[in-house]
């Protein structure tokens, strides 16, 4: 068996400070319940048992782990298509002290041995307590930038499995990483059913054209409960059986399209209080003067065509019921009263009506100040007809 010697190494973390790090070496066999089959003589100073009896198998990985790291242990070793592993966990030493490791292991191909190397940093305790500290807060930074990440792959059943979810992502779908890796956890049964169709039509376009998913989504939380999620997925790689793997990133949108929501149901609200407001009443923008965006009722009755008529036969432009010289010199007039900083703008012209009378009308608009900063005119019109013709 291909051992490597033990060795010490020192490293530091800046200048000021030096650490010593032990590594081990063994090989465990997976068929046999993890027992020890090989070691070095670190191995055996560590754990206080003689070379001999290792030999001999007196001596099984699961004596010398903390009880609570050994089903993830196991797990991790055992886990098919995985040549290299990684883990950390706490290991019980000669003395029974509680040791935390670093372990990076190699599984043979077409065996049941694994070789593992051990990284005791346990002789510095303000290095062992800075190494926890620090992965922790890197994991906690990590999830904050990517949100959640999630790995899954489309089966021909038209399953889409997961191969893995972050803490992030874990959150966002209501699990634990314990819980997901027990069981073929599937995200289509996480989907709330009326989005299925969309998200299964841009996986298949994405397979088909190695392109990205880029999608909102429902997600189920609990019976009649669900988040909203962005969902960004593109192919990373291909498993054994050419499967493409999904990397997909998954963020939790729900406040944000309740916002959406909210504002939408007031601006419904205020739309209909403004059509059912008296008198011919319409709003503009300050770039295009002429542009109907939401008109009163009384306005439609004033020109006496129908909402289709002037938002889809004429698309919502006034100007088409108004001569082109009087327009241009109008839509002049309102920006110069606007440029020289009046709020409210005055002016007069003839509107085409459905009965095909031109009525002089008062146009009076005031200046509105949006939310983002922006401008816009709400403006009365009024039938001065009989005493514009008075007047000659």
């Amino acid at each position: 068996m291909d051992i490597l010697k033990g060795e010490i190494k020192i490293y530091s973390i800046n200048d000021d400070e030096v650490y010593e790090v032990d590594f081990m070496n063994l090989v465990v066999d997976k068929a046999d319940g993890l027992k020890v089959v090989d070691c070095d003589n670190h191995f055996c100073e560590f754990t206080g048992v003689h070379p001999s009896k290792i030999k001999q198998g007196k001596l099984f990985l699961h004596n010398i782990i903390k009880p609570i790291y050994r089903e993830e242990i196991m797990r991790a070793l055992c886990k098919k298509n995985s040549p290299y592993v990684y883990f950390d966990a706490e290991f019980i030493d000669k003395d029974k002290n509680e040791i935390f490791i670093h372990c990076t292991g190699q599984n043979y191909d077409n065996s049941s041995l694994c070789r593992l190397t051990l990284a005791d940093v346990s002789k510095s305790q303000e290095l062992q307590e800075k190494l926890r500290n620090k992965a922790k807060e890197m994991n906690y930074l990590i999830d904050l930038v990517t949100g959640g990440v999630c790995l899954f792959k489309v089966t021909s059943d038209m399953h889409i499995e997961v191969q893995y979810l972050n803490e992030g992502a874990c959150r966002i779908f209501g699990t634990t990483k314990q819980a997901y890796v027990k069981k073929n956890y599937r995200l289509d049964e996480l989907i709330h059913p009326e989005d299925k169709s969309i998200v299964f039509q841009a996986i298949g376009k994405a397979m088909a054209t190695d392109g990205e998913c880029d999608l909102e989504i429902r997600t189920i939380v609990h019976k009649g409960e669900y988040k909203w999620c962005k969902f960004n997925a593109a192919i990373g790689r291909y498993d054994e059986d050419n499967t493409p793997i999904f990397h997909a990133m998954i963020t939790d949108i729900t406040q944000i399209k309740k916002a959406e929501e909210s504002a939408d149901k007031m601006r419904d609200m205020l739309v209909e209080m403004f059509k059912n407001l008296p008198d011919p009443i319409f709003c503009t923008g300050t770039d295009d003067i002429w542009q109907l965006q939401i008109v009163s009722e009384d306005f439609i009755k004033f020109l006496g065509f129908s909402r289709f008529h002037i938002f889809d036969e004429h698309k919502g432009r006034l100007d088409d019921f108004v001569s082109e010289r009087e327009a241009k010199f109008i839509e002049a007039q309102i920006k110069k009263q606007i440029s020289d900083g009046k709020s409210t703008t005055v002016s007069r012209y003839s509107v085409r009506t459905k009965s095909g009378r031109f009525l002089v009308v008062e146009d009076r608009r005031k200046l509105v100040k949006q939310a983002d900063g922006s401008y816009s005119m709400i403006c009365r019109l009024k039938n001065v007809t009989n005493s514009y013709s008075e007047m000659f």
